[in-house]
């Protein structure tokens, strides 16, 4: 029962911290610039590294499920942040 709800509580984690950075991306493509994907990225590091931490309270598949999870929000975020960063350079390139 335990495992149950803190399997519940961290995939909750997860899923507001992608509805949140998914949110910050897609509200502002266009005034995307490379300091905001730089913040992004960064964001998305934290996020990870306190994801891999909760995952180490679980154990046998459970774990290895969440880290799994963690590790795919993460690589998420991070092609969200090099995506706004290409934009960022493109439409600076196209300013000129």
């Amino acid at each position: 029962m335990k495992r149950s709800l803190l399997m519940v509580a961290v995939a909750t984690c997860f899923s507001l911290g992608a509805t949140t950075a998914f949110a910050q991306a897609a509200s502002s493509p266009a005034m995307g610039s490379k300091e905001e994907a730089k913040a992004l990225k960064k964001q998305a590091d934290a996020d990870y590294k306190a994801a891999k931490k909760a995952c180490k309270s679980m154990t046998g598949d459970a774990e290895k499920q969440c880290e799994k999870d963690a590790k795919a929000t993460h690589e998420k975020a991070e092609a969200d942040a090099k995506a706004m960063k290409e934009k960022a350079e493109a439409d600076k390139k196209a300013m000129k």
